[in-house]
């Protein structure tokens, strides 16, 4: 019950003791604000999606209006698992179709790739993915697997590697 007070803005989470929330009114925790009709905010949380620079509609997919219709940069990186090009996977997987899902949390034997893989994205498609670890002990970064087109993943990897200070690199999951 309390869940769903907080998800409706009645109680706030406004401590934790010994590992436990502890909650309040949400009046107390949270500043005043403006209210909103539910109209609005489906028309304030449609926007939202829209400023993702796409938006599926009833129509297909529709750019949003002052997207910039330029070439894109013909640059390889990697994509956290977060990043919002592909934070919704339902929609990453409709535009760009490619499935993506975080396996950390899928028990070793159930994973179809590895624990912490990321997409590669070339221009503006995305074409495979990797599993880069860093070990910061020894400062070495390593592929661990490898699948799709990873011909350029080598110039990620000089970047990533750069980033994190890495001393050595080691590609044995590519080929």
């Amino acid at each position: 019950m309390l869940e769903i007070l907080h998800g409706r803005g009645v109680v706030a989470i406004a401590g934790r003791r010994n590992g436990q929330r502890l909650w309040d009114l949400a009046e107390h925790w949270y500043p005043e604000s403006e209210t909103v009709t539910l109209r609005e905010a489906e028309r304030l949380f449609a926007e939202k999606r829209r400023a993702l620079g796409v938006r599926r509609s009833a129509h297909g997919w529709e750019a949003h209006p002052e997207a910039a219709d330029e070439v894109v940069p013909d640059r390889v990186t990697f994509l956290s698992p977060f990043d919002r090009l592909i934070h919704n996977r339902d929609r990453a997987e409709a535009l760009f179709g490619f499935r993506y899902r975080l396996e950390m949390y899928v028990p070793k034997a159930k994973r179809e790739f590895g624990y912490y893989v990321l997409p590669i994205l070339v221009g503006d498609r995305i074409v495979g993915r990797i599993e880069p670890r860093f070990d910061r002990k020894t400062k070495t970064l390593e592929v661990l697997g490898a699948w799709g087109d990873t011909s350029r993943a080598d110039e990620a990897i000089a970047s990533l590697a750069a980033f994190l200070g890495a001393e050595c690199v080691r590609n044995r999951g590519l080929a």
